[in-house]
């Protein structure tokens, strides 16, 4: 991840949404650091690098806080070592996942808003190619996180344990 952005109330933006990042992945799926390292890159579409500069201090702070945990396996004769999510750690993402999709129906709604308003001015709207094919990127990316959500889908009517 290249340098953090300072947000306007000091916070380092982008370990934040590195964090952020980390605790949903787990969610889906415990992993091992190279793993989250390539799965962020992934659905991020490129837009977030975890270099393991940025990736495995993120690691070890959310572990002492007690949000993540570690097993060490053995795999291709490699000593690695797997994360999964503490029940503080899901808790704290759900707090998290509540307050972003909030945001997201805000900026969804912001966005409608705008595009009604063009709309009524006459206005033509011109959509730059990239946008287009970034969307297609960005659906397809949701689509196989979406699967990868379905098939750790608890059965009806039992919370995530």
């Amino acid at each position: 991840m290249e340098g953090g952005q300072q947000g306007a109330s000091g916070v380092d933006v982008m370990r934040m949404r590195l964090r952020f990042l980390i605790l949903s992945l787990l969610a889906i799926k415990p992993s091992h650091g190279y793993e989250l390292s390539k799965t962020i890159e992934e659905v991020t579409l490129g837009t977030v690098k975890a270099s393991p500069g940025s990736l495995y201090p993120v690691l070890r702070e959310l572990s002492q806080e007690g949000l993540i945990s570690e097993e060490v396996s053995i795999e291709s004769g490699r000593l690695r070592k797997i994360y999964k999510l503490t029940e503080a750690g899901w808790e704290r993402l759900a707090s998290r996942l509540e307050a972003a999709r909030a945001l997201c129906r805000y900026w969804a709604e912001l966005l409608e808003t705008a595009w009604r308003a063009v709309q009524e001015k006459g206005r033509k709207a011109c959509i730059p190619r990239e946008i287009i094919e970034s969307l297609a990127r960005l659906e397809e990316g949701v689509r196989r996180l979406r699967g990868r959500l379905e098939a750790r889908s608890c059965p009806e009517g039992e919370g995530a344990s």
